[in-house]
């Protein structure tokens, strides 16, 4: 009894730690960890942090696989691989007991990669570093918080050098919104270009990301977001 419930035992663990397949750009792989450095630019400061994601494994919701990735800053995303895509269906954070179902699927990366090259899509974004001078001036609108981004595959054989090494053959994946908000009352509305850049590697995954939201007025700011791999664990 004691063989067999050992041979149970090691076989858990090799599913838990099976490695990502080697064409595989957005592993879900139970036990998989990444150590990114997050670099944010604003005008006047320089913010620097480490970000941590681990997939903790699978669970369903609405019927459907979905694989669970959990970041040190308490976010938990739900992801689901179908046949055209990687597709993000929900988040939890720290305070909600139970994901939270977005509106519609948000495709994350399309699929077959050897076909994507030129794929195009729209997806939801928000702000990720802009941000008002002075509390209790002009909030951002529903429509300044969400808006759609269009992405679009631009190639399949970039290379990338961050701290965690040289890695070929990446997927860039690129994003574009015009977002139009009041600046100041000189200028009145400026249109903010954000364009985002990720990089994916085959057997890793994300290995590097690229946010700009270039912004400097007397009532707004923004900046420059930079995301590194530092280490990955498989």
């Amino acid at each position: 009894m004691w063989r067999l419930t050992l041979s149970l035992f090691c076989l858990s663990l090799l599913v838990a730690c099976e490695k990502p397949a080697s064409d595989d750009y957005f592993p879900l792989n139970q036990g998989l960890r990444w150590e990114y450095q997050v670099t944010i630019e604003h005008p006047e400061r320089l913010d620097t942090k480490q970000l941590i994601i681990e997939t903790l494994g699978k669970t369903t919701l609405k019927e459907e696989a979905v694989s669970i990735r959990a970041t040190s800053d308490g976010t938990d995303y739900y992801l689901a691989q179908r046949a055209d895509g990687i597709y993000r269906l929900a988040k939890r954070t720290l305070v909600e007991s139970e994901p939270r179902l977005d509106s519609s699927p948000r495709m994350v990366l399309p699929l077959p990669i050897a076909q994507a090259k030129g794929k195009t899509w729209s997806t939801i974004s928000q702000p990720y570093l802009i941000e008002r001078v002075y509390e209790g001036m002009d909030v951002m609108t529903a429509d300044m918080l969400q808006f759609p981004m269009t992405y679009s595959v631009l190639s399949l054989d970039e290379a990338v050098e961050v701290s965690a090494g040289r890695f070929s053959h990446c997927v860039l994946v690129e994003g574009q919104t015009d977002l139009s908000l009041y600046a100041d009352a000189r200028t009145g509305n400026s249109i903010v270009p954000i364009t985002t850049r990720e990089w994916y590697a085959p057997g890793v995954g994300l290995v590097k990301l690229e946010r700009e939201e270039p912004l400097n007025t007397d009532v707004y700011k923004g900046g420059k977001l930079t995301l590194e791999l530092l280490s990955f664990e498989d």
